[in-house]
């Protein structure tokens, strides 16, 4: 997943992926497959993906692990 994210950061319960032009949806669609725990959906755009996360999961604690999964 490295290779297509570029930046992570988070507020609250929102996580916002960086990718390069184009990725964003195929980073979803992996997120989506995926599972990743407390990630209620997933909004693409272009070079931008948007996390929603639970509310009693804080973006904070996926932003560090999907960094964590792209060698950020």
């Amino acid at each position: 997943m490295g290779e297509f994210v570029v930046e992570v950061s988070h507020s609250h319960n929102l996580v916002v992926l960086r990718t390069p032009p184009g990725s964003a949806h195929v980073v979803a669609s992996a997120i989506d497959r995926a599972g990743v725990a407390g990630v209620l959906g997933t909004v693409a755009g272009d070079d931008t993906l948007l996390l929603v996360c639970a509310e009693t999961v804080t973006g904070a604690s996926v932003a560090a692990r999907l960094a964590e999964l792209a060698g950020l």
